[in-house]
């Protein structure tokens, strides 16, 4: 006899994660560092492994001692998970189970869904304008978390922290998540963090180690909120869910600001050439502020299989919710001489007509 799930459950469209394409250059499609991580990270990593028999530090508490004096907060205003995701698995069963109703944009990450419907809440999902969230129709939604992906993945749109705190004084009910996993790639003025907004309780901030600190084969972030707000998650998250070695590399790279600056600057430089060399095939990017920017064409499923064959993969907009579209990943150097080779065959080749939509 086969044991069923529960019925909503079956409702949840498992995550699909990007392809690879079988070399490190050529890989644009998992929004990674193109330049890893920290040149130290081995020797911090060697000096943790002989505490490996030991439970880690259940609270991440040197890690979080760092992140207080970084962001200016108490450090009982921070938790540290395995990955943003789990925290945003552990928002999702704290303050929706059983009947909550979640908003978020359409497109937009999809574990914010998928971790709503898992605990039985309803989902309202709205539609971007002119790619960026519509803040205004969210704010009509009576939800009890609405999630504002920002820089948006997958358009690498912001909204500034203005217009957040408006958002959230027209959204009283609900605990606003902004997921900030793409902040550190910003260059827009307007491009602020939310955490200076969570001390009224009615906001949370989603950082990462996996972007800029490409750290995400260790799986680590942090949400910064209110004492409250941290309290509630702390009972009921696993007690020992971030391992020795994911606390031990998080804190070498917040001690490397060399690596960071130089995986900021590249990023910036080398997205900066990314549009420009789509642009020149008439093939015109969403304005990103992100590690990636995101394409109209006209062949979605072709222009994918192509660039693979090419040696390239990148994101097809369809698995993001987003069809007739691709992601592309800020590359390295190299990488982005193998997008150029790649587009110089395809498009002549294939006779593409290009989209106008910018």
């Amino acid at each position: 006899m086969t044991i069923a799930p529960r019925p909503w459950v079956d409702e949840i469209q498992a995550y699909r994660p990007g392809a690879g394409s079988g070399s490190e250059d050529g890989s644009m499609a998992a929004n990674e560092s193109p330049l890893g991580a920290s040149a130290h990270l081995g020797q911090a990593l060697a000096d943790a492994i002989s505490g490996l028999h030991r439970y880690p530090d259940p609270l991440a508490g040197n890690l979080r001692s760092e992140l207080a004096v970084l962001h200016g907060v108490d450090p009982e205003q921070i938790l540290v998970g395995n990955g943003s995701d789990e925290l945003i698995f552990l928002l999702a069963t704290a303050f929706l189970a059983q009947g909550g109703h979640a908003v978020c944009a359409d497109p937009a990450y999809q574990i914010d869904a998928i971790s709503a419907v898992s605990v039985n809440a309803r989902v309202t999902r709205v539609p971007l304008t002119e790619w960026k969230h519509d803040l205004a129709a969210m704010a009509r939604v009576r939800a009890d978390i609405a999630y504002v992906v920002n820089p948006h993945n997958p358009t690498g749109t912001i909204r500034s922290r203005a217009e957040i705190q408006e958002f959230a004084a027209r959204s009283p009910a609900a605990l606003v998540v902004v997921d900030e996993a793409y902040i550190d790639f910003t260059d827009d003025p307007d491009a602020m963090t939310a955490i200076p907004l969570i001390e009224g309780g009615r906001i949370a901030v989603l950082r990462t180690f996996s972007k800029i600190h490409g750290l995400a084969g260790l799986r680590i972030g942090y949400l910064v909120a209110s004492r409250e707000v941290i309290a509630t998650l702390r009972k009921v998250r696993a007690p020992f869910s971030v391992g020795t070695l994911a606390q031990a590399a998080a804190l070498n790279a917040l001690n490397d600001s060399n690596h960071r600056d130089a995986v900021r600057e590249h990023t910036l430089r080398l997205r900066a050439e990314l549009s420009a060399l789509l642009a020149s095939h008439r093939l015109h990017a969403v304005d990103s502020q992100a590690n990636f920017v995101l394409v109209p064409v006209p062949d979605e499923a072709g222009f994918v299989a192509a660039l693979q064959a090419h040696g390239v993969s990148v994101r097809p907009g369809s698995a993001l919710g987003a069809p007739g579209t691709v992601r592309i990943s800020v590359p390295t150097e190299a990488g982005l001489g193998l997008l150029a080779d790649a587009l110089h065959h395809l498009l002549p080749l294939n006779h593409l007509e290009t989209s106008d939509h910018s």
